[in-house]
């Protein structure tokens, strides 16, 4: 067991990450009608007792499960779950476990694994590479003294394909493939191939009253002495996913609906259920997964005898593609799904859906009081802001339909104004009185899709990213008054002319994330970072953020990666080092949104397959006496700045003072991690007094700072 796996079986979290998913596509169903256990494409949930069921517990990456995407699910005779997965190879969860162990990452080669069936301590895996024996030896959960077989068509030409879809243990073992289906003895000797024995893929295979059936996309073949026969024919070539009998009754789920039939008689058949229909498990109570929007699902379905169909939805986000994700300070979460309606994630961890009043929110902020202010991209959308206080809703349209509505561009100022740049290329600043300013910026096409954004500096200048640069917006003050204003794009040094975020540091600077690196604007130029001369994890940089202690957050499609202005160090996470969902198809603009919220030490990454959170938090209990002042001296040019660590936790302020008391700067307090940092650009060498303010009273730490 490797020791990042055995520290977080002892911490109960994975680094203190933790992944929300939507787990309503079901591939695949073990377990029984007491206990059910779903392998969906967010991750594998228990479910207890039914009807209905309830979710007993969901298991996903940040559980150690390889990759949220499982495709298939099966229990050994200790009540184990062993999961195949899209990406992440095989994996294990102990009954009654909290988390899951990858099974032998190291020699288990397979990353996909699409198919499982047990025969006492042998398991049988079907991958994308060729039929998998795995032999436990007898004890199931030490991985240590497996053997692991693989055969494949270079050593076994009767296998037909590397490509397995199914695996079945009957009389002998049955291999389905996408070329057809292969038998073999149990001591895997007389290997027989049957090539298309009715179409070409063989998705499912069961055993009916001694005959053999497979499932494939024209129908359903049985096998005679003369070879596979229809059984049941498609009009069209129709996907299948699984093939299930129980007493005399046969159930094929496929894209179209679930087929049952009671005899090898294509007119016995009927279409029972029309749903995407991919997994079928029978009791006293059928149960069917289903499959429906790939990044949604339908659910479950189940039947009870005598009784109609009842669905059961898993209580999860509405939909794993974030476009967008805040945190308020009470610890809510909200999620934008690309037009779906709103999760919210409560600190309890619960959820609730919120529909918005307008169509299609794509981005979210929250304001000073707490309410949410989403941003649309339609022609009937625009701005919509959600007051958790009175559950209440309110609108901001230029007009019932218009360009104006369509939001590309989304931020919030520290004075509750709304700023926004929509399809009519304007840029429009709504105050908290309802006041409004229009911006025409001279060069500002509408960018082909949204969720590109706005920041703000100490002199309340607005900046934006587009896709010809960062846009300079200077309005003096005067928010209603243009006859002052100034703007400016600038392009010139940007490693790549599309800006698609912008954050302000405490200096002022103004960070930029591009396709081609990340960078920071001085005031007078560029410094970009890139792998070449940085320790970014990619240069394709999808979002940025800077907390309270200056840290930059680089959001990149290889990961996260933390930039530490003050020490010069770089701290990365991928999903092979924390607990960050993985990108395991290759998708281009997977990791799609970035918050950090350093008052409580949260950081959310959205992404197309659901939401990584972290909590980069400090323990309570700091006090005056564990203050720590770093580095003292500060030499310039050599130290970057000053780290007041460790502060009490009741401090409401950090000042910097000069000896005979006149204020130098105000720091802000990084509340979650107890820290507050000085950037002493420009300041004269001496002792400098760090003052910081609690209710008991202050507490008075100094530090040199020696300029060069």
């Amino acid at each position: 067991m490797n020791a990042l796996l055995f520290v977080a079986m002892l911490t109960g979290s994975l680094g203190g990450w933790h992944s929300y998913t939507n787990t309503n596509f079901v591939n695949g169903i073990a377990g029984d009608d007491s206990t059910l256990y779903l392998a969906t494409n967010g991750g594998v949930v228990e479910l207890g007792a039914g009807p209905p069921p309830f979710t007993v517990r969901t298991y996903v990456n940040s559980d150690s499960l390889p990759v949220n995407q499982c495709l298939c699910i099966a229990q050994d005779s200790a009540g184990n779950s062993w999961v195949g997965t899209n990406g992440g190879g095989l994996a294990v969860i102990e009954k009654g476990a909290l988390r899951a162990q990858p099974y032998r990452p190291n020699d288990f080669s397979p990353r996909v694994v699409r198919a499982l069936a047990w025969d006492g301590h042998l398991l049988l895996a079907g991958t994308d590479q060729g039929l998998y024996l795995l032999d436990t030896r007898g004890t199931l959960l030490d991985f240590d003294d497996d053997r692991i077989q693989s055969y494949t068509v270079a050593a076994v030409r009767e296998l037909l394909s590397d490509r397995v879809l199914s695996v079945a243990v009957l009389d002998r073992y049955w291999i389905g493939t996408n070329l057809g289906v292969t038998s073999v003895e149990r001591g895997f000797t007389g290997w027989v191939g049957y090539r298309q024995p009715l179409g070409d893929s063989v998705r499912a295979i069961a055993e009916w009253r001694d005959s053999l059936l497979a499932a494939t996309e024209d129908g359903i073949a049985v096998l005679g002495d003369s070879g596979f026969r229809p059984v049941l024919r498609f009009a069209t070539p129709t996907e299948v996913y699984d093939l299930a009998v129980a007493g005399s009754s046969i159930y094929l789920a496929t894209k179209v609906g679930l087929f049952q039939g009671d005899s090898i008689d294509s007119t016995r058949f009927q279409v029972v259920l029309r749903e995407d229909c991919r997994a079928v498990q029978v009791g006293r109570v059928l149960w069917v997964g289903c499959g429906g929007t790939a990044q949604s699902g339908s659910g479950l379905r189940y039947l009870a005898s005598g009784q109609s169909w009842e669905g059961y939805w898993n209580s999860c986000i509405i939909s794993n593609q974030v476009s967008d994700c805040v945190t308020r300070m009470s610890g809510d979460i909200y999620l934008c799904h690309f037009g779906w309606p709103i999760s919210w994630i409560k600190p309890d961890g619960s959820i609730q859906i919120l529909y918005d009043v307008l169509p299609v929110p794509v981005q979210a902020r929250v304001d000073s009081r707490g309410r949410i202010w989403l941003a649309h991209f339609s022609g009937g959308g625009g701005l919509s802001v959600y007051d958790p206080a009175d559950q209440s809703w309110q609108t901001v349209q230029w007009g019932a339909s218009s360009s104006w509505n369509i939001i590309d561009a989304l931020g919030l100022d520290r004075n509750d104004t709304k700023w926004v740049f929509n399809g009519g290329a304007v840029i429009i600043a709504v105050d908290s009185a309802g006041g409004q300013a229009v911006f025409e910026v001279a060069g500002l096409p509408p960018p082909p899709g949204g969720l590109y954004e706005f920041a703000f500096d100490s002199r309340g200048r607005a900046w934006l990213g587009l896709t010809v640069g960062l846009v300079m917006l200077d309005y003096n003050g005067t928010l209603l008054d243009q006859s002052d204003d100034r703007d400016t794009v600038i392009s010139a040094g940007l490693p790549s002319p599309e800006v698609r975020s912008v954050a302000v540091d405490a200096e002022d600077d103004v960070w930029v994330a591009t396709p081609g690196g990340a960078a920071y604007w001085n005031g007078a130029e560029f410094r970009a970072f890139t792998m070449g001369n940085s320790k970014i994890l990619s240069n394709n940089v999808y979002r940025v953020r800077v907390d309270g202690s200056d840290r930059v957050w680089l959001l990149c499609d290889a990961g996260l990666s933390i930039y530490d202005q003050i020490s010069n160090t770089w701290t990365n996470y991928t999903p092979q080092n924390s607990g960050l969902i993985a990108n395991t198809d290759a998708t281009v603009g997977f990791y799609t949104s970035l918050d950090v919220n350093d008052a409580i030490g949260t950081a959310l990454v959205g992404t197309l397959q659901g939401l990584s959170s972290l909590d980069f938090s400090a323990p309570t209990g700091s006090s005056a006496e564990n203050l720590h002042v770093y580095p003292n001296p500060c030499v310039m040019g050599v130290h970057n700045g000053v780290v007041v660590d460790s502060l009490p936790d009741d401090a409401s302020g950090v000042d910097v003072r000069t000896l005979d008391g006149r204020l130098v700067a105000e720091l802000r307090i990084e509340a979650a991690r107890h820290r507050a940092v000085w950037r002493p650009t420009g300041r004269a060498s001496g002792i400098y007094l760090l003052v910081v303010n609690t209710p008991r009273g202050v507490h008075i730490e100094r530090v040199a700072l020696v300029s060069r």
